[in-house]
């Protein structure tokens, strides 16, 4: 059966990859199903969409742009522009994308502009650092405010680790740089409480068990990925999986839900 990453050329398919840039294989896969969720064949002709929190190292922009699509692409510090702008700018000249498809700024979830409107907002990322002292109220207003700069019909997507398997979230809060930084993972019921009122239709997605971190590629990664995608995502529930996509579709003025 033909899926929606079957779409991709070669060269799309490559500059997928280098996009997610580190803990490839399960945050493909979630970024991909959710995508699919807004177009089977991975179309978006002049959809204009917001990247927050991207980075010289990571932005999935690019990738968009592959696909159509328009984009504001965000980082955290003004400091980061200059190295952004040169990520996007070598992806252009490497994959013939159009530079003036994107436009880089600085931005805070906490303060985004509320005269700006997307048809998806995208965070890769991004939620689980928001807040280090895991206040559940601080997320769900972030998310808020994600989705009130959506166009009626928008769509939001957060990609984020999620809390796995009880031995594999000791590991990562005691050996990880994100953990031991007191990174969120999100239970599924905390992500099912983030859902803003005014959405119509919502679909996560998660992957990834063994493949629980960046293992910076080589034969680690290779072994995590097989096993991974031939074994325990078969036996490891949604909800026990390490990285999720949440997409949220919302309602268009004066429909019911």
């Amino acid at each position: 059966m033909k899926t929606p990453i079957d779409e991709l050329s070669p060269a799309e398919y490559e500059l997928l990859n280098k996009c997610i840039a580190w803990h490839v294989r399960p945050f493909r896969q979630v970024f991909i199903e959710g995508l699919a969720t807004i177009s089977q064949r991975l179309r978006f002709e002049n959809l204009n969409i917001l990247e927050l929190g991207a980075t010289a190292r990571s932005t999935l922009s690019p990738f968009l742009v592959s696909r159509g699509a328009n984009t504001t692409v965000t980082c955290y510090s003004k400091g980061e522009i200059s190295k952004l702008d040169e990520t996007l700018s070598r992806r252009c000249q490497q994959y013939g994308l159009a530079r003036e498809r994107f436009h880089i700024l600085q931005a805070d979830i906490f303060a985004l502009d509320q005269n700006a409107r997307f048809d998806l907002v995208l965070l890769k990322g991004v939620l689980g650092g928001v807040n280090r002292q895991h206040d559940q109220a601080e997320f769900r207003k972030a998310v808020s405010n994600c989705s009130s700069i959506l166009n009626p019909n928008g769509q939001l997507m957060i990609i984020d680790k999620a809390r796995s398997l009880k031995v594999i979230h000791w590991i990562i809060r005691r050996l990880g740089k994100a953990g031991k930084n007191e990174w969120h993972y999100f239970t599924f019921d905390e992500l099912k409480q983030l859902i803003p009122s005014g959405f119509v239709k919502t679909s996560l997605a998660s992957h990834g068990v063994l493949s629980f971190g960046d293992f910076g590629g080589g034969i680690c990664q290779n072994v995590a990925d097989y096993l991974d995608e031939h074994y325990m995502e078969r036996l490891v529930p949604l909800e026990k999986r390490g990285v999720f996509s949440l997409n949220c579709a919302a309602k268009a003025p004066g429909t019911v839900a």
